[in-house]
């Protein structure tokens, strides 16, 4: 298995203030392909540029083991109004 890091960027008008509804958002962008095992906030930051017309966001950081693919994640983003960007990376 293979441990990834996946950072997303969430739109500041979604309410995330609990565990459970971070860790609900990534696994419905990973899917059946990931294990989701841990889910940092690092809050409400303004962003450099808008995205979306978006000024403000929230950044999640979450650790996933299993097989994700990138364009899987990609795929299911487009579909999430409340993802503005992510980034998945392997933790080595």
């Amino acid at each position: 298995m293979t441990t990834y890091e996946l950072m997303v960027v969430v739109s500041a008008s979604v309410d995330l203030t609990s565990d459970k509804a971070q860790k609900d958002l990534i696994e419905k962008l990973v899917g059946d392909a990931g294990t989701v095992t841990e889910v940092t906030s690092l809050g409400k930051k303004t962003l450099a540029y808008p995205i979306k017309k978006q000024t403000e966001a929230t950044y999640l950081v979450a650790t996933v083991t299993g097989n994700v693919k990138s364009a899987v994640v990609d795929k299911k983003s487009k579909l999430m109004d409340e993802v503005l960007r992510f980034l998945l990376t392997v933790k080595e």
